[in-house]
C-alpha cells in the first residue's frame, strides 16, 4: 500500500474539488479557516477532502465523504494585490465574491495561490466524517488508510505547464498592477 505522508487532507470546497478532477481548476485560493491563525502548506502531497460549510447553496455536512483525489503542489505565490481576486477568477469555478471573500479574509495576510497536479484515485474512499475533521480549518490526518497507488493524473504535464503559464501571466500583471 502506498499512502501519503501523515494520512494529510486538505479541506476543500466539493465544487472545486470536482472541478479539480475534472481538469477545469488547477488552483487552490487560500488564507485558511477561522480555526487557522495563518494558511500554510503542511504538505506538499495531500488529499482532497470535501466539504460544504461555507459553501454556497449546500446544507449540513455529510456523515460520511468520498476523497477520490489527491494533489501534489507545483507551484505557490503569495498575493497582496487588490487586483489580484479579478484577475484569478477566470481560473477558478469559486464565484467572484467567494474568490473576493477569501482575499478580504484576515487583511493582514497575503493570498495564497497554490497551483496543484491533481491525481484521481483508481478507486475513491468513503470514510467516516469523524468529529476531528470538523470545523473551520484547512488541515486534518485522515484515520483512514487511502492507497494511491494506481492513481491517474488528471491533466498531463504539458496541460498543467500551459495552464500555470497562463495563471502566472495574470499573476505578474496583478502585482506590477497592469
Amino acid at each position: 500500500m502506498n499512502k501519503l505522508p501523515n494520512h494529510t487532507a486538505l479541506k476543500e470546497w466539493s465544487n472545486v474539488i470536482e472541478a479539480l478532477g475534472r481538469g477545469e481548476q488547477v488552483i487552490l485560493i487560500r488564507k485558511g479557516g477561522l480555526a487557522d491563525p495563518k494558511f500554510g502548506l503542511e504538505a506538499d502531497r495531500f488529499y482532497l477532502y470535501p466539504t460544504f460549510y461555507h459553501q454556497p447553496a449546500a446544507g449540513t455536512e455529510p456523515q460520511q465523504v468520498t476523497v477520490s483525489h489527491w494533489c501534489e503542489v507545483v507551484r505557490t505565490w503569495r498575493i497582496s494585490d487588490e487586483s489580484a481576486p479579478a484577475r484569478l477568477t477566470p481560473f477558478v469555478v469559486l464565484p467572484k465574491d467567494a474568490v473576493e471573500t477569501r482575499y478580504r479574509f484576515r487583511p493582514d495576510q497575503a493570498l495564497q495561490v497554490v497551483a496543484v497536479r491533481v491525481f484521481a484515485l483508481p478507486r475513491p474512499v468513503r470514510i467516516e466524517a469523524k468529529p476531528d475533521y470538523l470545523g473551520c480549518r484547512s488541515w486534518i490526518s485522515l484515520d483512514d488508510e487511502i492507497d494511491v497507488d494506481g492513481s491517474a493524473a488528471v491533466l498531463s504535464e504539458r496541460e498543467l505547464k500551459a495552464r500555470i503559464v497562463l495563471i502566472d501571466a495574470a499573476i505578474s500583471q496583478a502585482t506590477a498592477g497592469v
